[in-house]
């Protein structure tokens, strides 16, 4: 902690020199006066523009063509400079933009020409699709803060795309505005006419001329072309604070910003018969569900958004996995409300290229988790079971926005009901019994803007309350989390630099079972029994704890670049509840530096880096070291390759054991290396491997490629497959008690060997009928087995080595599916356990139907099948799995949901 706080400090007075200097240019770049035809008023880079105020009599039709009068009128913005793929090069292909505006909304002309209108790149695809095509951008600084931008984009199709920008340079593509878009494709080029409602903007009505920021954007991806009106180089981690100016746009009334979207759903499941007689069973269930969502401006600044009984049956479901280890997977956030916005809660992380990793503050799936009790849990006898996969959300209530005095602010409020469960017990009565508590969950988030945006400081706030009293729960679960953080980024040297640091502090409050549960997690295992910080105590009701991190960058500027970062977690630390961490109890260091050349002669782009990890845990044991090299090289014809070799020493492992002694983990090199292919063709691949191997023997060997095909600019069609064969050396089985195990602290630690092969695939057909209607399919296979071998147990700590049973050690034997271990040959210590060898095999089907028949109102038709098999066989054979896989009866769920947006 002490380190970490002097840290901050010497940062914080090393970069206070630069700032008076960062401030001045700031104001320098942002000051311009006057307006006229000739947009380039001030300087090169800091053009300006002038929109156009709509006369009462004149009317702009959206019909993509610029036909009208009052688009002769407004000033052309032209001359833009690329970004890619020859930095700070005139573009290749003129463009010409224009805005008018009205009391309700903005109005946005492209009129973009191409010598070779014949090689524009259109396809047709879903709204905010990645495909390669050409596009027009339009973004909006209206906080005037030189760090967020609200982005709209159009392809030459009509396919939108919109976008917020953040903390200058950062992309938050799942922001979501109402707004309107056409196009038309001429003989010498593409014009776009775009309406952007003021509702869906954030500023200030108070002052009657409005003083924004505004970009324009091209790309044209024949030659992987981005080109800027006001000029962003490759060589500056910087979007916003780039922006030229927008004048002209005066006496502008508050908009009224309410939107109100309801919904109505309905879904079939339909399940194979389980076989087993469960009477929960029923071949086909129906149920149905209304709610909706509510956005309402409390002031010009601030957004409420309201969501009652949420529905997310359209959201793409998780990709199956085998975890092997002690720590949960961390899956992405995929629905619409939490994603949207989410960037403002964003905190611990600092700006770097390299760190050992801090803990995720703010998990927004721990809101309509799975339940966490179950009948067994709670003590009863069950022999069948009716629960839900996910807890209700009866209501989330978020509030974000930006002040004009440069206040960033972000809560999120969310209540999630009492999930209930059904049960039939041996003797046949049937009874109800709660499987997760009513929770409350908060978090709440500020950012104050300085220095024209180029520094900040905030803080961060969460909270889980769980009713828990009396219950069950009690004994597994803590009634409350609580978490309290400050963090700061500072900008200088022309934004070349940037010093960044976060510190947070946290609480969790329980009894005492749930807490000696949260001290023994793999989290902190403050039960090792090698330990000589770390002590378990039975008795404790609250643990507390702090994380932080602090980060130098050299972001941008020459060719070279480079970061050091220091983290630090101590054992109490722990954001579960309403966060997303696998470790505490570390201190780190990361180093790397960059070197890259935007403009070489014979490539488009090349950087080369090296870096180097090494942390520790509060005993002094080097749990991580290595060092590694890497590249990225972009071809003039657009392929591109990139390649990373690692080296990782001897490290002292204290998670391998599980609460056990430290133990070595031996020594490894390994690397990637990956072709890509011109992704612009309407044929594309990509192909790779990792390899790594360990002195102990272990080995990796991964295999995955990409392949994507545009029959016709409609449908697109890709297929990533993946082969992984891994041979793990020591796959932990169990800890067996046994007093005689004197140079192992009173216990046998259990390990074996473990060959497993994974075959993945991701086949994908979209179908888009018009920027409006579209179909997108998938199917995931997955298959995975492992085979156990050479069971063996820890011969002492801090070593790699075993005494491997039947050949110098005891004896074992395996009967009916267990294993029974005699580990002395006295007969005295013997355990068992189950044989672990198992034969995974899924696959996922889905197809969603998406029609906005309206602006921002949308109906949904949703196909989704699942299919599972398991076997305890640890063998891999292609043909049998897949044959078994298309074998194993299916469980299909069919959705229909649609949704009414009512707003201006």
């Amino acid at each position: 902690m002490k380190l970490l706080l002097t840290l901050l400090a010497l940062i914080l007075l090393c970069t206070t020199a630069s700032a008076q200097e960062s401030v001045v240019h700031e104001r320098d770049t942002n000051t311009v006066s006057g307006a006229s035809r000739d947009i380039r008023v001030g300087t090169a880079n800091n053009p300006v523009m002038t929109a156009v105020r709509l006369e009462e009599n004149e009317f702009i039709t959206i019909d993509g063509f610029l036909d009208e009068e009052s688009w002769e009128k407004a000033p052309v913005a032209t001359e833009f400079t690329q970004r890619f793929p020859d930095n700070g090069r005139n573009a290749t292909e003129k463009t010409e933009v224009r805005l008018l505006y009205t009391n309700d909304a903005i109005y946005v002309g492209f009129m973009a020409y191409d010598t070779a209108p014949d090689s524009i790149m259109a396809p047709l695809f879903r709204r905010d699709g990645n495909q390669p095509s050409d596009w027009v951008y339009v973004s909006f600084d209206s906080y005037n803060d030189s760090r967020t931008a609200f982005s709209f984009a159009v392809n030459p199709r009509g396919v939108q795309k919109d976008v917020l920008y953040y903390d200058d340079s950062k992309e938050d593509l799942l922001w979501d505005a109402v707004w309107e878009a056409k196009t038309q494709i001429h003989e010498n080029g593409w014009s776009a006419e775009i309406r952007i409602p003021l509702s869906q903007l954030r500023f200030s009505s108070a002052n009657n001329e409005q003083t924004w920021a505004v970009n324009f954007q091209r790309r044209i991806a024949r030659n992987g072309e981005v080109s800027f009106w006001a000029p962003t180089s490759q060589n500056e981690n910087r979007l916003v604070s780039r922006f030229g100016r927008l004048n002209g746009i005066r006496g502008l009334e508050e908009p009224t910003r309410l939107e109100i979207m309801p919904y109505a759903a309905g879904n079939l499941l339909r399940a194979p018969d389980p076989g087993t007689g469960d009477t929960f069973y029923n071949r086909n269930n129906f149920g149905g569900n209304l709610g909706g969502d509510i956005k309402y401006g409390l002031t010009s600044d601030i957004t409420l958004t309201v969501t009652i009984n949420p529905d997310f049956g359209q959201v793409e479901a998780d990709p199956s996995v085998i975890n092997l280890s002690a720590n949960e997977n961390f899956f992405s956030e995929r629905r619409p409300f939490f994603l949207e916005g989410n960037e403002i809660f964003q905190f611990g992380s600092t700006k770097t290229f390299s760190s050992y990793g801090n803990p995720r503050t703010f998990y927004s799936r721990r809101i309509g988790r799975a339940p966490q009790g179950s009948p067994t849990r709670a003590g009863e006898s069950a022999e069948f079971t009716d629960q839900r996969d996910h807890t209700t959300i009866a209501t989330a209530v978020k509030l974000s926005g930006k002040t004009e005095s440069g206040w960033s602010i972000g809560a999120l409020n969310a209540v999630t009901l009492q999930e209930n469960a059904r049960f039939q017990t041996p003797s046949g009565s049937r009874e109800n019994i709660a499987v997760e508590p009513m929770t409350n969950y908060l978090v709440t988030r500020t950012k104050k803007d300085f220095n024209n945006g180029g520094t900040y400081a905030g803080g961060f706030f969460s909270a889980v309350n769980r009713s828990i009293g009396g219950t069950y729960f009690e004994n597994f679960l803590r009634s409350s989390a609580y978490l309290g953080g400050v963090d700061f980024e500072h900008n200088f040297n022309n934004r070349n630099w940037v010093a960044s640091g976060a510190i947070s502090y946290s609480v969790i409050n329980g009894s005492s079972e749930s807490i000696a549960l949260a001290q023994q997690s793999p989290v902190r295992y403050f039960n090792r029994v090698d330990s000589g910080k770390l002590e378990l105590d039975q008795d404790l009701t609250t643990l507390a704890g702090f994380a932080g991190e602090v980060s130098l960058q050299k972001q941008g500027g020459d060719r070279w670049l480079g970061s050091v970062t220091y983290s630090e977690a101590s054992p109490g630390y722990e954001v579960n509840d309403m966060g997303f961490q696998n470790r505490a109890d570390y201190r780190a260091v990361e180093g790397g530096i960059v070197y890259r050349n935007t403009d070489p002669e014979w490539f488009q782009y090349y950087e080369f880096y090296l870096f180097t990890s090494n942390a520790w845990n509060y005993d002094g044991d080097h749990i991580n070291q290595g060092y590694g090299s890497g590249g990225n090289l972009r071809f003039n014809n657009q392929w591109s390759t990139n390649y990373n070799i690692n080296y990782n020493p001897r490290e002292d492992s204290d998670r391998l054991t599980r609460g056990g002694p430290v133990m070595i983990s031996p020594e490894s090199f390994g690397g990637n290396i990956n072709i890509s292919s011109n992704p612009n063709k309407a044929i594309s691949f990509n192909l790779g491997t990792f390899q790594r191997f360990e002195s102990g023997g272990g080995a990796t060997h991964s295999y995955f490629s990409g392949f994507s095909v545009r029959p016709n600019p409609s449908l697109q069609i890709s297929f990533t497959p993946q082969y992984v064969r891994s041979k793990n050396m020591a796959q932990y089985i169990t800890t067996a008690p046994d007093a005689g195990a004197n140079f192992t602290f009173g216990n046998r630690y259990v390990f074996s060997e473990i060959d497993q092969t994974t075959l993945i695939g991701n086949f994908r057909l979209d179908w888009t009928f018009s920027p409006t209607m579209s179909l997108q399919t998938y199917v995931r296979p997955f298959v995975s087995s492992g085979s156990y071998s050479n069971f063996k147990e820890l011969a002492a700590p801090r070593t790699f080595d075993f005494n491997q049973y039947g050949e110098n050690t005891g004896s074992i034997s395996e009967s009916g599916g267990q294993y029974t271990v005699d580990p002395d040959g006295t007969s005295s210590s013997n355990f068992s356990f189950g044989n672990p060898d198992f034969n995974f095999r899924s696959i996922q089907g889905n197809a969603v139907f998406r029609w906005e028949y309206r602006p921002g109102s949308t109906l949904f038709l949703v196909w989704q099948q699942q299919r599972d098999d398991f076997a305890d066989t640890g063998n891999f054979d292609f043909g049998r799995d897949m044959g078994e896989l298309f074998r194993s009866n299916p469980t299909n769920i069919f959705l229909v949901k649609a949704s009414y947006w009512f707003g201006s």
